[in-house]
């Protein structure tokens, strides 16, 4: 029996409109029939949220924000170049709604990942402690306290630093891989070296990288080598809550751009709309770059240069906000040279992840570029290898990509049982 297309179109928006009304009601009565804590986990994708659950089995996991007495967002923020501080709110919903506040965990580059998960679910575990305070599960929960004594010899070490709060990170890397008719080889290597306090931050950062692979043919073997390296420096000044001075300068080589030596120095102001504190739920910044930069190219380029002084400027206006509703993160950029003002950029990106109604998410994500800044590209032709194995950039006036996604989810509210059996 076959199913009219007609008929289709009828049912299926009936049907859609059945979902969301059973699925509120069945939810509304499971919140009412709910006299513990529920908690939802807004996390990051590489957050263990299996480990948390284990390790704090006393709440109920819901899979919405709606259905939670706690909301808990994570964000993670390097700190320097050997550590992250993963900043972690708890957002009170319905008779909690007054109890909001944030707890942060640093992980050092040295942690192992059960350290860094360790440390986060031990903060989560505290800042929970508030909201079961007023629930049944008050008497479930002990509180320990770890005392150490430490007999201090000399006031003055106890804020000692011999190293002023410098983190230097030495890495190095190399990867290949082989068969038949193809082979690569990959290094990499490079030193942090990161001095961040609250009035500055200062980073010194050499690099390289070197990348080759062999392609055997009919004719013989084909080897692409790309070159890129050089050193990234800032410095950084905190200027009261919601201004910021910076210095940035850097090295630059790469064969992939056409470049044998570059390097540029440019000074920056930022105002934040909110205050600096508050970077991790909501931020409006907009700041200013004005720069010089010295260029020799290892060929001739399309404007009759082989080597070039160039200075510009560029506006970048930016918003970040992570709430209950979702997370919506914009910029806007804007670039020319001074030379001549057609030789510009222009670049507008966003990603919007927002909860439209109780298990219904909309996720949108796209960037748009205007190129007209290229100045290294080669005046000489491309040949189809150097195309195809990606050697030299080439000339290009616009990059557009986006993605769209829609979910809805329904069913029970409870996601917290953690079964480890027979996982991949």
């Amino acid at each position: 029996m076959r199913i009219r297309l007609t008929t289709a179109i009828r049912v299926i928006p009936a049907l859609l409109a059945f979902l969301f009304f059973f699925n509120g009601k069945v939810l509304q009565a499971q919140r009412n029939g709910n006299n513990g804590l529920s908690v939802f986990l807004d996390v990051p994708s590489y957050i263990d949220v299996d480990f948390i659950r284990q390790e704090i089995p006393v709440v109920e996991y819901v899979r919405d924000r709606a259905q939670a007495h706690v909301h808990i967002m994570m964000s993670l923020h390097r700190s320097g170049a050997t550590g992250f501080t993963y900043s972690i709110s708890f957002i009170g919903r319905g008779v909690h709604q007054d109890k909001s506040f944030e707890l942060s965990y640093w992980a050092p580059s040295s942690n192992t990942s059960y350290e860094t998960r360790k440390g986060y679910t031990e903060k989560i575990k505290m800042g929970l402690v508030p909201f079961m305070a007023a629930t049944p599960l008050a008497d479930r929960v002990a509180i320990n306290f770890n005392k150490t004594h430490i007999e201090i010899q000399d006031a003055d070490m106890i804020d000692h630093d011999p190293w002023n709060s410098w983190v230097i990170e030495v890495y190095g890397a190399g990867t290949f891989s082989s068969e038949e008719t193809r082979s690569s080889l990959h290094f990499r290597y490079g030193v942090f070296a990161d001095r961040i306090t609250k009035e500055s931050k200062v980073r010194m950062r050499p690099y390289g990288n070197y990348v080759q692979r062999n392609y055997k043919t009919n004719n013989g073997t084909i080897t692409s080598v790309s070159v890129r390296g050089g050193w990234d420096s800032y410095y950084i000044k905190s200027i009261a809550d919601h201004w910021g001075l910076g210095f940035f300068g850097n090295i630059f080589i790469s064969t992939f751009h056409n470049l044998d030596f570059s390097t540029e120095v440019s000074p920056a102001i930022e105002y934040s709309l909110y205050p600096y504190e508050e970077a991790t739920r909501r931020s409006i910044t907009l700041s200013y770059k004005v720069g010089a930069g010295y260029y020799d190219y290892v060929e001739e380029t399309v404007f009759d240069k082989t080597e070039e002084f160039l200075y510009g400027q560029a506006l970048v206006l930016s918003a970040d906000f992570r709430q209950q509703w979702g997370n919506i993160r914009a910029g806007l950029t804007g670039f020319h040279h001074f030379h001549d003002f057609r030789s510009n950029r222009a670049e507008l990106s966003g990603i919007f992840n927002l909860r439209i109604l109780e298990g219904l998410s909309l996720n949108l994500a796209g960037s748009f570029n205007l190129i007209n800044d290229l100045a290294a590209i080669p005046k000489s032709s491309l040949s189809l290898e150097e195309i195809l194995l990606e050697q030299r950039r080439r000339a290009s006036s616009y990059q557009f990509s986006g993605n769209l996604g829609l979910s809805y989810t329904f069913g029970s509210r409870i996601t917290g049982v953690f079964n480890p059996r027979l996982r991949n």
